[in-house]
């Protein structure tokens, strides 16, 4: 008589195989991102078959208690500590490095071991990993604190947000569960640069994280700006510290960038001063983009993670600036934003999750394809045409748009 495999039996045994074909890929050097997400959706489909479901609950109900953990121990250098004793260390030591009690220390230490985010080695006794060692670079560990700060008492408001526009999502702008968290008037970046600088500056250094990561691809892998006229003008519209343009002005130095942001305030972090040639091709203007565009007749507009954090009607607004200034048939409009794909892949996730922040702090979520074209086709009276459109990385799209008339 054969018994057949228990649900659970099944998935241990596919994890099994999954596994063998990832280490397989490694070995050979060949992409395994599928086996990769393949491997922790079926742990994860495990893992909840075999929890009892009040307990699954209850942990789902917790989850952010992991964030909270990792919040003290940024907050209290833990990471750092542990790399500069550059050996397994003890509570004790970590406690008194710290300046906090060793209970409280002990309570975020095992949530973060129950989490694979250090490694006890022996009782209270403490050592980085792979996951943790990552937090020892600095925009990495700025993004995390961000997500674990602001992100979490966002979140924590987002309920009573929800119910306050009876759960459909403004056109216009409105007040959101960050203004509601931290009860404040000001938009997102407002208050991380205005109400609040020591944030604002963490902020930075996490954006940092994402524009220099090696994973991400750079616009100009995807839209060639060697096409361009010599002495032709790229308009950076929100550009922040000119990550992009800095970037870019090195690979064509034919071109000239403006940089507009609300505060101008210059180059990144680590291009504290620009070579000479590189600084007479770039430089920053104050401009908020809800104003008219003062800079007419430019080659190249572009908007990068600019409409992502606004409503429907502020994205008329900022695109309708642009198109104004826009010479019909001659300027490029180049917009690189997220995209919500509507897929059932591994990124899907992980953008599910994004949106539920991206709505706790900018009361907007992430637009599909449909809303997209759907506000290119709204705008300045239908002025706005696409002329390319690239998918590039998991969820992000880039858009090149000309004025028809």
């Amino acid at each position: 008589m054969t018994i057949a495999n228990t649900p659970a039996e099944l998935l241990a045994s596919s994890i099994s195989t999954l596994a063998s074909r990832y280490a397989e890929k490694v070995q050979a050097g060949e992409n395994a991102d599928t086996e990769i997400a393949s491997i922790v959706s079926a742990c994860k489909d495990l893992d909840a078959l075999v929890t009892p479901p009040e307990s699954w609950n209850d942990r789902m109900a917790m989850s952010y208690t992991i964030s909270t953990a990792i919040a003290l121990l940024l907050n209290w250098d833990v990471f750092q500590i542990l790399a500069a004793q550059a050996k397994p260390t003890s509570l004790e030591t970590l406690a008194t490095s710290c300046g906090c009690s060793k209970s409280l220390l002990r309570c975020a230490l095992r949530e973060a071991v129950a989490h694979r985010m250090l490694d006890e080695l022996s009782p209270e006794t403490y050592a980085l990993n792979s996951r943790s060692s990552c937090l020892l670079d600095e925009n990495k560990a700025a993004w995390i604190h961000y997500l674990t700060d602001i992100g979490l008492v966002t979140a924590a408001y987002l309920p009573k947000y929800v119910k306050s526009i009876n759960g459909k999502i403004p056109e216009h702008s409105h007040r959101i569960a960050l203004q509601m968290a931290f009860n404040v008037d000001e938009t997102f970046y407002e208050f991380l640069h205005r109400k609040d600088p020591k944030r604002g500056v963490n902020f930075d250094k996490a954006m940092q994280r994402h524009i220099k990561g090696d994973a991400q691809a750079s616009i100009e892998s995807v839209f060639d700006f060697s096409i361009l006229r010599p002495g032709a003008v790229v308009v950076d519209v929100g550009g922040g510290k000119g990550h992009h343009c800095i970037r870019i002005a090195k690979k064509h130095p034919h071109l000239s960038f403006i940089i507009q942001d609300y505060e101008a305030n210059g180059p990144s972090d680590g291009e504290d001063t620009l070579p000479e040639a590189l600084a007479r091709r770039v430089r920053w203007q104050r401009h908020n983009f809800h104003h008219k565009q003062p800079m007419d007749g430019a080659d190249v507009y572009l908007l990068s993670n600019i409409l992502m954090d606004n409503t429907v009607s502020d994205c008329n607004r900022i695109l309708t600036n642009i198109v104004d200034a826009m010479v019909p048939n001659h300027s490029v409009l180049l917009v690189d934003d997220a995209i919500d794909t509507l897929s059932e892949d591994s990124h899907s996730a992980y953008s599910s999750s994004m949106n539920l922040h991206m709505l706790s702090c900018f009361g907007t979520l992430f637009r599909t394809q449909e809303d997209w074209l759907m506000l290119f086709s709204e705008v300045a009276g239908g002025k706005l045409s696409i002329v390319s459109s690239w998918m590039i990385d998991a969820g992000r799209m880039i858009f090149a748009l000309r004025r028809k008339f």
